[in-house]
C-alpha cells in the first residue's frame, strides 16, 4: 500500500483514540501508520546493497511494537496510545492484503523468530522502479483506490470536525487540545 491508504488509516485511528487533538499527536499518528516503510528512505541512504530487501527488516510485529511503543510514550497514558499502536500494526495488515509482485512475496511477520512470509494478495499494487513505472496512468488509479477506500470515508465522517480542529489555535500548539 502506499503512504494515502496508510495515511488514512492513521487520520481514522487520531479521530476515535486521540484526547489530544493537535498538530503533534496527529503527526505521531502518521508517522506510526508508516513507521514500516522507513526501510524505503534506509535504502536510499545505506544503499540498496546494504539494504536489498524491502519488507523484510521493519515490516514484522517486533519491529512495529517497538517502534509504536517508543513513539507512544509520546502521548498520554491510555487509549492514545493504545490507538497509536493499533494504527502502527495496521500497516501490516494493509501490506498483507496488497499483491506483492517483489521477491522475496510476503511479510515476514515475526522476524526475527520465522522467517515464513505472508501474503493475502488481492488489493491492487503499485508498480515500483522506473520513474515511468511510477508515474503511470495505473498507478494514479491504484492510488485514487485507496483515496476512495482509505481517506474518503475518514473525511466524510470526520471532515466537519477535523476542519474545526485544524481552524483551531490549539491544534497548532504542541501541548493544546483543540475539541
Amino acid at each position: 500500500m502506499s503512504p494515502i491508504a496508510h495515511s488514512g488509516i492513521a487520520l481514522l485511528g487520531w479521530e476515535l483514540a486521540s484526547r489530544r487533538k493537535n498538530v503533534f499527536s496527529l503527526a505521531l499518528f502518521l508517522a506510526a501508520a508508516n513507521l514500516p516503510d522507513v526501510d524505503f528512505l534506509l535504502r536510499i541512504v545505506l544503499g540498496r546493497g546494504r539494504m536489498p530487501l524491502h519488507q523484510y527488516y521493519t515490516h514484522n510485529l517486533a519491529f512495529v511494537l517497538l517502534g509504536a511503543g517508543l513513539m507512544s510514550l509520546l502521548l498520554p497514558a491510555g487509549r492514545d496510545r493504545w490507538g497509536l499502536v493499533l494504527v502502527a500494526l495496521s500497516h501490516l495488515v494493509l501490506d498483507v492484503i496488497v499483491i506483492d509482485t517483489v521477491r522475496p512475496v510476503g511479510i515476514r511477520a515475526f522476524y526475527p523468530f520465522s522467517t515464513a512470509l505472508y501474503n493475502f494478495g488481492f488489493f491492487p499494487f503499485l508498480q515500483r522502479g522506473s520513474l515511468k513505472a511510477m508515474a503511470s496512468w495505473r498507478n494514479l488509479e491504484v492510488m485514487a483506490l485507496e483515496a476512495g477506500l482509505f481517506v474518503l470515508p475518514v473525511l466524510v465522517v470526520f471532515g466537519k470536525a477535523l476542519a474545526r480542529r485544524i481552524r483551531a489555535r490549539a491544534f497548532w500548539s504542541w501541548r493544546g487540545n483543540a475539541i
